[in-house]
């Protein structure tokens, strides 16, 4: 089945040209299966000249069945083959074993998300006729004469509504399961099966944070959960209850949040302090330039500005009369006919 559903995608785009046949695969993983623990398909480690012996398929085959196995994630290389050292193989010498290597250990194991798949089909399957929800009902023997009694009872108002959500709890289990540190198993329901569990906790303030410290405070006092939970929702109401069910106001991240807050708090004073330290220095700046602006020593600069310009400005008359005044004098000598 892992062939069949997983192989085109999980599989053919990193074999390349090294594809392998379902037949070949079913015939080596059963050979390798033959070498493993019957109960837990643990300690399997056959050497693949073994295999290929066993199977008459070539050692390439069998590692491009073992890069198969490990792809469809229905094998694990517990611990990967090496070459023994050269302590190692005198040792094994002594006690007639030739080898000069150790073989892999692999763990053989069902699929996970298979798993899920085929649980869930069971769930929803029809159950056994004798043994399931539906059983022989009595049958009168006796004849009923009052056909026109009017009928009465709980069987003639109706199927009866389900409740609606507790609309806070509904609100918390949301946010909760869209919390990125929120546990992967909180998704395995939806925000309305949450809801009932979840009121409480929401009528008290809790947020998803509350929910995800209490989880890790849990895990602190030395409880365990497992990664799939047989009742994600069971267990949080054993972890509620352990909280206390009249301790409620007590929210467990409350105080890194004040702590957060007061932190954020302080940053916040401290910005504002060097914000208007810094408008301080602007204004003194300010102050200062529009003040030398006004004082004698700036009309002292312009004044000597202004004579600096004006003898400039001489300097340079006088030299437009000078060069006036050679050039008046090479016209005058080139008029003057020679003699």
């Amino acid at each position: 089945m892992a062939y069949d559903l997983r192989y085109d995608t999980d599989v053919r785009p990193h074999m390349g040209a090294n594809q392998i046949s379902r037949r070949a695969l079913l015939r080596i993983a059963e050979a390798r299966a033959r070498y493993a623990s019957y109960a837990t398909g643990r300690d399997c480690r056959p050497t693949n000249d073994r295999l290929a012996t066993d199977t008459g398929y070539d050692v390439r085959t069998i590692q491009r069945a073992n890069t198969v196995l490990r792809l469809l994630g229905v094998a694990t290389e517990v611990l990967r083959g090496r070459q023994r050292t050269r302590t190692e193989r005198l040792a094994s010498w002594r006690v007639g074993d030739r080898g000069r290597g150790w073989a892999s250990v692999w763990a053989l194991h069902d699929h996970r998300l298979l798993n899920q798949v085929i649980h869930t089909m069971q769930r929803v399957l029809s159950p056994h006729p004798r043994s399931g929800p539906v059983r022989d009902q009595h049958v009168r023997q006796d004849v009923v004469t009052t056909r026109d009694r009017r009928r009465t009872g709980a069987g003639n108002r109706g199927a009866t509504r389900r409740a609606r959500p507790d609309g806070s709890g509904l609100a918390l289990a949301k946010t909760w399961r869209a919390h990125p540190q929120a546990p992967p198993w909180c998704h395995r329901h939806s925000p309305t099966a949450w809801a009932a569990i979840l009121a409480a906790p929401a009528a008290a303030g809790w947020t998803p944070r509350d929910l995800n410290q209490l989880i890790t405070d849990w895990l602190g006092v030395g409880h365990w959960i497992p990664d799939t939970p047989h009742k994600p929702i069971g267990l949080l109401g054993a972890i509620l209850a352990w909280h206390g069910a009249d301790n409620l106001g007590d929210r467990p991240a409350a105080l890194d949040e004040a702590r957060e807050a007061q932190a954020r708090a302080a940053d916040e004073q401290l910005r504002r302090a060097e914000s208007a330290t810094s408008h301080r220095a602007h204004l003194a700046g300010r102050a200062a330039a529009q003040a030398a602006q006004s004082g004698p020593g700036r009309a002292e600069a312009f004044a000597a500005l202004a004579a600096a310009r004006h003898r400039s400005a001489q300097r340079r008359t006088a030299q437009a009369a000078a060069e006036q005044a050679r050039i008046d004098a090479l016209i005058e000598r080139a008029r003057t006919p020679r003699r």
